[in-house]
């Protein structure tokens, strides 16, 4: 099992916050760091002036901060920037960092940051329209040498984008989801998926996704061991599970109980995990699992 790390939280919000604990991370052996891609804050007075700092700039000063973990997105917002310039950005992040990109994107949500920042919110089937179109953009820009491109929503004649990714064919693209046509189109297009999984509930729909998942393969002849299907989620480690809620997340308990649902989650062939660590009752939790759990 790979780990990634979701270094912006609500304790981490300053970009010397997402340094340090991306520098700490990188020590410690993750795979990647992940940035939430969002403008506008969530907090309960819904006064909106949480700190967010735009998510590709962040990524950009990871890049000379660090130098072997991967720098992705938990997700990227599609809406938020035209695909090809976006493919432009992700391949200069490709540089700045020697070939550590990710390209980690979905569909958007977030009604109300579309309103704040004056973006058009789509029915539910034109975003994901959108999404899969971007998708082959990306792979068209990322390699081809000059694009010519007529889509439902974007134009392109003769993109020449250089420099191209130093990865090749292109940084890994992943598809957020846990929508049925979004599973499709990232099995056929993409590199992997990833899945969330936060709340014990939300059990039986992990289940059925990893299913379908696995039948999207079959169908559309990929190697299951070239793609990555990976999930999101918090842990939570305690001293004890005497009491606990059951509907509190499900990577809730002691550092034996989350080692066991980890090897849980991997038998279902998730091959990733992109996490938080918390704990109200260890000083410092991330130490904690990457000493007793991982």
């Amino acid at each position: 099992m790979k780990f990634g790390y979701c270094v912006r939280s609500p304790t981490t919000r300053t970009y010397p916050e997402i340094r340090d604990l991306t520098i700490k991370v990188e020590r410690l052996g993750f795979d990647s760091v992940h940035i939430t891609d969002h403008l506008l804050g969530f907090d309960e007075s819904q006064d909106k002036k949480e700190t967010f700092l735009e998510a590709l700039t962040i990524l950009a000063a990871l890049a000379i901060e660090t130098k072997k973990v991967k720098l992705g997105q938990i997700v990227l917002c599609n809406s938020f920037r035209n695909p090809v310039y976006l493919a432009k950005i992700i391949s200069t992040l490709d540089h700045l960092s020697n070939g550590r990109a990710l390209l980690w994107i979905g569909a958007g949500w977030y009604e109300e940051e579309y309103k704040a920042y004056s973006y058009p919110f789509g029915t539910p089937k034109r975003r994901v329209d959108e999404l899969e179109e971007s998708i082959t953009i990306f792979k068209k820009v990322f390699t081809e040498d000059e694009t010519s491109f007529e889509g439902k929503f974007w134009r392109l004649e003769s993109n020449r984008s250089y420099p191209k990714p130093i990865q090749k064919p292109y940084p890994q693209i992943v598809i957020g989801t846990s929508g049925k046509r979004m599973i499709d189109i990232a099995v056929r297009e993409a590199d992997g998926i990833n899945l969330p999984y936060l709340m014990d509930e939300q059990r039986k729909s992990f289940h059925e996704n990893i299913s379908i998942v696995h039948e999207k393969l079959k169908e559309y002849n990929r190697d299951p061991s070239k793609f990555e299907i990976s999930l999101f989620t918090t842990i939570n480690i305690v001293n004890s599970c005497e009491g606990l809620d059951e509907k509190k997340n499900q990577f809730i308990g002691t550092p034996d109980n989350i080692k066991e649902k980890i090897a849980e989650v991997e038998n279902l062939g998730i091959k990733k995990m992109v996490i938080t660590v918390e704990s109200s009752e260890f000083e410092d939790p991330l130490d904690v699992f990457t000493r007793d759990i991982v």
